[in-house]
């Protein structure tokens, strides 16, 4: 029986890293964790098939024997070389409201029983959950000042988190890949990697 390689260990650890990003989507701190943690592992599953492809063959892996390689993974090499020799990865949110209008309340013109407002707010500070000055919505009579009434709280909040740019180096870099979401990013290179994976274990017939 084949011993377990620390390829494969480290492949598990990025299935995982994968799973905590998803779970991570509340929090705009976590994510920012989580998908650095991500990035980090990226780097560590070619350090360890460097290893074991020459523990197993006496030869040197080449990366670039695996023709797979996507403008996603491509940003992905980049974001990790910046975590490590850089500025940290930022991401900025994109939150999406959805508020339902109490059945008591009457306002004209207004489609339906709820609706959406959207905000964008840049995380100047990673470790934020939410914006230091939220988006307040506030039901009050015409003509009552504007800051009485109840507040009116969403009934969903969708997210959506996106790389921040902190440079023209950065931004050139994730125009060119055509793609800036973190879970997109995440999701498109996890398929790739898994194929790399596969593509490993056939070489060394693992």
């Amino acid at each position: 029986m084949p011993t377990t390689q620390d390829t494969d260990l480290v492949f598990l650890d990025l299935s995982n890293a994968l799973k905590q990003l998803d779970d991570a989507r509340p929090s705009p701190k976590e994510v920012r964790r989580a998908f650095s943690r991500y990035v980090e592992l990226s780097q560590r599953l070619t350090s360890a098939m460097r290893k074991d492809f020459s523990k197993r063959t006496g030869q040197p892996w080449a990366a670039t024997s695996f023709t797979g390689w996507t403008a996603a993974t491509e940003l992905l090499k980049y974001l990790r070389n910046q975590d490590q020799h850089g500025e940290q990865v930022f991401v900025t949110v994109h939150d999406r409201h959805y508020y339902a209008v109490p059945e008591d309340v009457e306002i004209a013109g207004l489609p339906g029983r709820q609706f959406i407002v959207n905000s964008h707010w840049q995380m100047t500070d990673q470790m934020l959950d939410r914006p230091p000055e939220g988006t307040e919505v506030k039901l009050r009579d015409p003509g009552a000042p504007l800051n009485s009434g109840s507040v009116l709280h969403p009934v969903k909040t969708e997210s959506q988190y996106v790389l921040y740019p902190r440079n023209a180096k950065d931004k050139r870099r994730i125009e060119a890949a055509g793609v800036s979401d973190v879970y997109v990013i995440a999701r498109e290179t996890f398929a790739t990697l898994s194929r790399y994976y596969e593509f490993f274990c056939e070489q060394t017939g693992a």
